[in-house]
């Protein structure tokens, strides 16, 4: 029978498998990082998606010169086709009456705003611009989005939600 010490000091002694054990303990990390860089990934990359789908439309929207109310109604409804083709948001274009719902996520909005003067915030209607005698109308873009990371299955963190506003200047 062999004594206790001497199989201790044979196990402590012996290298051979030390790495294995090694790579065990740091696996479980190494597979985290990775799964935590591909979801940072996925969040820039539809960050990217929504910037370039409102930039776009902001770009039609500039060489688009609607000639008046029923041209704007058509180009608007056009760019908000060509937003839901391009995202999967349901887009629509509300014009100046409605107020966009910022309550909902994967929703989009082409509306019609003013700004009076040098205002940093957008009015409904062209009234009560009572700092400046005049008002500016604006096309804007508003898209809504939420993401999901895998991580959240297992209790860490939340939805990243995202909000991204484009506005274009028409008269």
């Amino acid at each position: 029978m062999m004594k206790i010490a001497p199989l201790l000091r044979s196990l402590r002694d012996d290298a051979r498998g030390s790495a294995l054990i090694e790579t065990a303990f740091v696996a479980p990390f190494l597979v985290l990082m990775s799964l935590g860089g591909v979801e940072v990934a996925n969040m820039v990359k539809r960050q990217h998606e929504l910037h370039n789908a409102a930039s776009k439309a902001a770009e039609i929207m500039m060489a688009a010169h609607p000639a008046d109310e029923a041209a704007l109604t058509t180009v608007m409804q056009q760019l908000a086709a060509a937003i839901q083709a391009d995202t999967g948001l349901t887009t629509t274009a509300i014009g100046a009456s409605v107020e966009p719902d910022e309550t909902k996520n994967d929703v989009g909005y082409v509306m019609t705003r003013y700004r009076c003067g040098n205002a940093t915030d957008f009015k409904k209607a062209n009234t009560g611009c009572t700092d400046s005698p005049n008002a500016e109308r604006f096309v804007v873009f508003l898209l809504r989005d939420r993401y999901t990371p895998v991580w959240t299955d297992y209790g860490l963190g939340d939805d990243l939600q995202y909000r991204v506003e484009k506005s274009v200047q028409i008269g």
